[in-house]
């Protein structure tokens, strides 16, 4: 590994729960409840086990070289040029997906909490954010990260409890009225960022004990799945699935509409704190790996030179990739799910398919040779 450092299971597991939350709180709620209507908590509840079978599949991969990144496995399994084309798709959709999220904010941000300023500026100071945390290592930004989690379940707990009040059952009746395939068609969008979760595979092998490993990153997933079934269950509760499908962000809408004793009330503030520490982490991670992917690709010592020039650029692109909110909202809910599909379920079974044959094939010489 390029990057020595070691990080704890417990922090390996709150790093997957965060990076799992990431964006998705504040978009997945609208985008299930498109297809699913008052039904998107049933699609959010059936991604629970899709993202225990993703994550089984990340970590029997990971499992079989523990301490080697996926950039190292691919050329081992598919061979030096190969195993690089690969490892440099891996590394362009880490840095898509880090972008995208990056103009996420930028939007969020300028549309929502400071409309007069220019988004460049946004851009640029969240972005020296991410580079400083990047550069200080994995192992600082998962102590950071291990630091946020108890003021991010406190800022949640509080966004819930005071929210409920204004729960309507009759929201989310009748269940299952025009059947199960609208259920299955919000559920493929909400996989679209259970796939994303793939990205942790560059941090596995900083994980001291690969058996922790495993059962922090599958802990990490069922935790982010907790979170975002009860946030998107809360905004059809609370707003109606009509509703619901019409807001950019619900979640954020759940909070301005909370009023206790007419004096504790717009503390829309909480949600935004809370999509900012789960954005932190999962564009950090997303960074961290292209960094180091690149690194390993060019036979690089230190990845830590690149994280400059590579914030500009990223700046760059994600000004480019969404140049509107109606084209980013097309392409979230048309093009994200196959696209994630590709690195997220097919690469990584494709890895996991030719190396057991590879070992198997060279056990096999190796007894024919005896």
């Amino acid at each position: 590994m390029i990057d020595n450092g070691h990080i704890s299971a417990r922090q390996f597991m709150i790093l997957a729960a965060l990076f799992g939350i990431g964006d998705a709180i504040l978009y997945v709620p609208s985008l299930t409840a498109i297809a699913a209507k008052q039904d998107a908590w049933i699609s959010a509840l059936i991604g629970w086990g899709e993202g225990f079978l993703l994550t089984y599949l990340y970590v029997s991969l990971s499992m079989r070289y523990p301490n080697k990144s996926i950039f190292q496995y691919s050329e081992d399994i598919l061979g030096k040029w190969l195993g690089k084309a690969v490892a440099v798709l891996f590394i362009s959709y880490f840095f898509i997906d880090a972008s995208l999220m990056l103009m996420e904010i930028g939007d969020f941000v300028t549309t929502q909490i400071m409309q007069e300023t220019p988004i460049e500026i946004i851009l640029v100071l969240f972005m020296v954010i991410i580079v400083m945390g990047v550069r200080s290592g994995a192992e600082a930004f998962s102590r950071v990260s291990e630091l946020l989690f108890p003021y991010f379940l406190l800022l949640f707990t509080i966004l819930i409890a005071f929210i409920s009040p204004q729960i309507k059952i009759e929201n989310v009746k009748p269940v299952l009225a025009h059947g199960i395939a609208p259920v299955f068609g919000g559920n493929f969008r909400y996989l679209g960022y259970l796939l994303e979760s793939v990205i942790l595979i560059v941090m596995f092998p900083l994980v001291k004990r690969p058996a922790r490993a495993a059962k922090a990153y599958i802990l990490g997933n069922l935790l982010a799945n907790f979170f975002l079934t009860i946030i998107t269950a809360v905004a059809i509760l609370v707003l109606g699935a009509d509703f619901t499908v019409l807001l950019a962000y619900p979640s954020y809408t759940l909070a301005q509409k909370i009023s206790i004793g007419n004096f504790f009330e717009r503390i829309e503030v909480l949600m935004a704190v809370i999509w900012f520490i789960t954005l932190f982490v999962k564009i950090t991670i997303c960074y961290y790996a292209t960094n180091l992917g690149i690194a390993y690709t060019l036979g690089l010592r230190d990845y830590r030179h690149l994280t400059l020039p590579l914030g500009m650029i990223m700046i760059v692109v994600a000004l480019a990739t969404m140049p509107n909110r109606p084209y980013f909202d097309s392409f979230v809910s048309d093009i994200w799910m196959p696209y994630s599909l590709t690195y997220g379920l097919f690469l990584p079974i494709l890895l996991l398919v030719v190396g057991d044959l590879k070992k198997r094939y060279e056990k096999r010489s190796e007894q024919g040779t005896m």
